[in-house]
């Protein structure tokens, strides 16, 4: 009888693990979606159902900027990915690497950063504006690991044409952290899932490459809540970590971590911040 009250609240812990890891950031990731995409498309159809009853349209261009930047990526990125395939000479691949990375950026941060400038610009209620912000630290991780895969995907291609032109290949993204800290490796008997074997190839499936992608990012939203605690004490819920050489990805990384650092000084302001009237 002991042993199957043990196996069950093993079973219950994990089942816990999974739900607080898993789940709860791709409902929150979900969720966003749904407010990015489907808020503006059927504030869209209702305007134009006023406009056909003969009434004003009163678009909200909050609402509408919010799938923008989506579209706006969406109109670059495919036109970029076609011209890039042709192209040769190192300057033009650097450049289309450049893009698609600073595309992951704008479609990570600006569909989350839009409602939030919103909230203050037009003194929003505090609890909505709280909620907002922590839909938004719980969804990042899912998006970036998303955007990560996207764009592994397509700088493999890029950097394939770079080697078959006798251009140098670009440097590793990843790489795994041999040495974790006492504090990292007591997370890791936590969070096993963190601990990464070998760096998944950037052309691999979905399947493989998120859940490493997954724990790098929320490794780095954890760093950037705690203003850089958990990196003076090397507390990484991951071995995973990026290659400083690597720019492009670097640069990914400083831009993710300010972001999530301006939404905790954006929620540690709300109670300063004045109501609407």
């Amino acid at each position: 009888m002991p042993r199957v009250f043990w196996v069950g609240g093993l079973k219950a812990m994990h089942e816990l693990y999974v739900l607080l890891i898993y789940r709860i950031p791709a409902l929150a990731f979900g969720l966003l979606f749904i407010l990015t995409l489907v808020l503006p498309a059927l504030h869209s159809l209702l305007a134009v159902g006023r406009v056909v009853l003969g009434r004003p349209a009163n678009i909200n261009w909050w609402v509408i900027g919010r799938v923008l930047p989506l579209v706006a990526a969406a109109i670059v990125a495919f036109p970029l990915l076609m011209f890039a395939r042709s192209w040769t000479t190192e300057w033009q691949l650097t450049l289309a690497e450049i893009g698609l990375v600073y595309l992951c950026v704008a479609v990570v941060v600006l569909p989350v950063a839009l409602p939030l400038v919103q909230a203050y610009a037009t003194r929003q209620p505090r609890a909505g504006t709280l909620a907002y912000a922590v839909i938004a630290i719980l969804s990042l991780p899912v998006a970036a690991a998303l955007a990560t895969h996207a764009s592994g995907l397509a700088t493999e291609a890029i950097n394939e044409q770079r080697v078959a032109t006798g251009g140098e290949p670009a440097p590793y993204a990843f790489a795994i952290d041999e040495t974790p800290s006492r504090c990292g490796l007591a997370l890791a008997s936590v969070a096993p899932d963190g601990l990464v074997y070998s760096v998944p190839p950037a052309n691999a499936p979905l399947e493989v490459t998120y859940p490493p992608y997954f724990f790098f990012w929320a490794d780095m939203s954890l760093k950037a809540m705690a203003l850089d605690f958990f990196e003076v004490f090397e507390c990484n819920i991951t071995n995973l970590k990026h290659n400083p050489n690597h720019l492009l990805l670097s640069s990914f990384v400083f831009f993710y971590r300010a972001f999530v650092s301006i939404i905790v000084l954006t929620v540690l302001a709300l109670p300063f911040r004045r109501r609407g009237i």
